[in-house]
């Protein structure tokens, strides 16, 4: 007998992918008894013909609006007798989903199907256990994963996501900004109950799914888009509506329940911003029936603030209740951080909730967009990780997807974040310690060392031809980006020959690449900030030049919470700790000042009536379009781990550190804890009248501590 499982269904196909575009996929299952109640839900890329026991039982048409959501198959037998079945799904694609050079890392993901079949003691999910011309099926992806993303009216439980490690919190803690013609209740448990009489009728348009799309959150914008247009044109400003706000901004979901006689159906807008929420195009816009003594739970998205609707006969009453839940990764927080410094203690906090709610699937770079693993976002990001969780599978499952980019590509098309993702891989094995992981990926270290050196000129060690050289959103010269895409070139051959060394059986073959050569001057004399920085951070500047260059550095727009973190962490390295604290207290600090719940992907510094109209990338997009929770700006927790903590990795894995307490200005004690794979360092100080720190430092057996040149500066208790 096949039971009521928690396997959650996984994209599955032939071997042979998307060069084999008609195939048949097969399951065999035996019944003790009979079934009742039993349904068949299917999601695929191509036509797919259902035929149980031989028989053709039903089909579902190719199209795109198939790849969106489970659809049940309303011609499958409803009850099923016991013995032996055979369920067929014979398969025929004509256009697999799209690729193109920013998303090849998901050229093995093209086609797929997904389903389950269930009943009161019967489930079965698409996994490997199925066959596929005499063979076990491969499993394309899993639930959640990019190109399809989250998939409509499967059952709530399935927010587990593939990998089975997403959880739900609920979420009591929001407010009443303003509402019309609905009386509302909160209660001590957090259900929201509305009510009132409905005043509008209206047809809701139903989203037209006529295109593939390149990655989810593509798709959903464009759906927004189409609904939110609707919106403004139907004048629904009579119907009761509500808006509310999160105590922060949270992936999130909510259920809708309603207790009244008569179907209801709200259309809802989720943002980050009041603003947004007001005069975005492409907010967060999506609508749904629900039926009497129904529930309906949405998808999770983004956002902190929502506006409900209410759509129904003029004169019946409505009576709703709602259950709001945040969704991702449940960590354990390990690393720490409390000081008699407000400002400090919240830029802390709010990095650390930033970067936790973007572990979902991958460790994404925002939870409104793109809900993507970019590899620059999540090199930035996981700098907080290593210090705060004890947990890196959202971080190594993210490492591997991008790597999956194939020889002769760039990842996410940008030939810098290859090279991040190198670095990222070094970054990794310094703060874990993780032997085994580097070397399961040594064939996509290999594959990717061989595409950069392909392009690099022998004699010179600089790119033969000029790529596309995007290092980060401030406007910078040809000359200025080619230069620094080299500065990042310098760093990432680095990294690669620090893993050399640290596990010689990788024999990466980069003893032999030169170092690229850039005149010291290229950097010194050029505007632009992230250049200076990464020049530094290559060796491309010696001590001297990176002093003199610091020296006359303030920041000011344009600037970015990138270019920040880069301009504090080379002050601080050079020991000019206090004026790189005071960078991530202006530029962190100017986002609490607006009331950030989350960082930022960008940040304007002059102020602004709407600030989230105001930000932009200068040369991309700009305005709502912004995210206003993105990972990479979760850096300052690494900051302040090193160098107001004081503990910094000198060896993998944290078996050496060093420990430099610092007090910034304003700070007369501190205490936390910096999670590493030994166990938690704990560390205490505090100001005395003289002004030396009593610091304290408890570490895990096998760390050896390097205390470095303190001199007077610091007493040890």
């Amino acid at each position: 007998m096949m039971v009521v499982t928690s396997a959650i269904p996984k994209w599955i196909w032939h071997e042979d992918g998307a060069s084999r575009l008609q195939h048949v996929l097969s399951r065999e299952l035996h019944l003790d008894r009979g079934e009742e109640k039993v349904r068949l839900f299917v999601a695929a890329t191509g036509h797919v013909e259902i035929v149980w026991d031989g028989v053709v039982v039903g089909q579902l048409e190719e199209h795109p609006a198939h790849l969106a959501s489970f659809i049940r198959i309303d011609a499958f037998p409803d009850s099923i007798a016991a013995g032996r079945h055979r369920l067929e799904l014979r398969i025929s694609c004509t256009e697999p989903m799209p690729i193109v050079d920013v998303n090849v890392h998901l050229q093995e993901r093209r086609v797929g199907c997904i389903g389950y079949l269930e009943g009161a003691e019967l489930w079965l999910p698409t996994d490997e256990r199925w066959d596929s011309a005499g063979a076990s099926a491969r499993v394309v992806c899993l639930l959640g994963e990019e190109p399809y993303g989250d998939l409509e009216n499967g059952p709530d439980w399935f927010v587990r996501g593939g990998y089975g490690d997403i959880g739900t919190k609920p979420l009591t803690d929001y407010g009443i900004v303003e509402r019309s013609g609905i009386e509302a209740i909160g209660r001590t448990n957090g259900v929201l109950s509305l009510s009132g009489t409905h005043t509008v009728q209206a047809e809701l348009p139903s989203v037209r799914r006529n295109e593939r799309h390149i990655f989810y959150h593509l798709r959903k914008q464009q759906e927004w888009a189409e609904l939110r247009a609707y919106q403004e044109r139907a004048g629904l400003g009579e119907a009761p509506w509500i808006v509310l706000e999160m105590d922060a901004e949270y992936n999130m979901r909510f259920r809708v329940h309603n207790d009244s006689g008569r179907r209801a159906t709200i259309l809802w807008n989720g943002a980050e911003s009041l603003t947004e929420l007001e005069r975005y195009a492409g907010c967060i816009t999506e609508s749904f029936p629900v039926d009497p003594g129904g529930s309906f739970t949405i998808l999770p998205q983004g956002m902190r603030y929502v506006r409900f609707c209410l759509i129904g006969l003029p004169g019946e009453a409505f009576d709703l209740r709602i259950r709001f839940e945040e969704v991702g990764v449940m960590l354990e927080q390990i690393g720490q951080f409390g000081s008699d410094h407000p400002v400090a203690d919240r830029i802390y906090h709010t990095s650390v909730h930033t970067n936790r709610i973007c572990h979902q699937t991958g460790l994404w770079d925002g939870v409104k967009r793109d809900r993507l693993n970019w590899t620059y976002d999540f090199y930035m990001a996981a700098k907080a990780d290593y210090v705060l969780w004890n947990d890196f599978s959202v971080l190594k499952r993210t490492i591997l997807e991008l790597g999956h980019t194939p020889y002769g590509y760039w990842m996410n098309s940008i030939p810098a974040y290859t090279c991040w993702w190198m670095v990222n891989v070094w970054d990794y094995y310094l703060h874990t310690g993780d032997r085994a992981f580097v070397l399961e990926i040594k064939p996509a270290l290999e594959r990717h060392l061989r595409w950069i050196v392909h392009h690099i000129d022998p004699e010179t060690g600089m790119f033969v031809q000029r790529h596309q050289a995007f290092i980060e959103w401030v406007p910078m010269t040809e000359e200025d980006a080619w230069h620094t895409l080299h500065a990042v070139l310098a760093i990432a051959l680095s990294s690669v020959n620090r893993l050399n060394e640290e596990i010689p059986e990788l024999g990466l073959a980069a003893s032999g690449i030169k170092r690229p050569t850039i005149p010291s001057a290229a950097f010194r004399s050029s505007p632009s900030l992230i250049t200076l920085m990464l020049g530094a951070e290559s060796g491309c500047l010696d001590e001297e030049q990176e002093r003199s260059v610091l020296s006359g550095i303030a920041v000011s727009d344009p600037v970015t919470p990138l270019s920040a973190f880069w301009l504090a962490e080379r002050l601080a390295a050079t020991g000019k700790t206090e004026e790189g604290w005071a960078v991530i207290e202006r530029v962190w600090g100017r986002m609490l000042e607006e009331g950030a719940t989350s960082f930022w992907e960008s940040v304007t510094l002059a102020p602004s009536a709407d600030f989230h109209h105001s930000l932009t990338t200068y040369t991309a997009y700009e305005s709502y379009r912004i995210s206003l929770c993105h990972s990479w700006s979760s850096t300052p927790v690494q900051w302040m781990s090193r160098y107001i903590l004081g503990v910094k990795p000198l060896a993998p894995g944290f078996a050496k550190i060093a420990f430099q307490p610092r007090a910034m200005p304003g700070m007369n004690r501190c205490e936390g804890t910096v999670s590493t794979p030994r166990g938690p360092i704990r560390v205490r100080w505090e100001k005395r009248e003289d002004g030396r720190l009593a610091a304290s430092i408890e570490a895990p057996q096998g760390v050896e501590i390097e205390y470095g040149s303190m001199g007077e500066r610091i007493l040890l208790r």
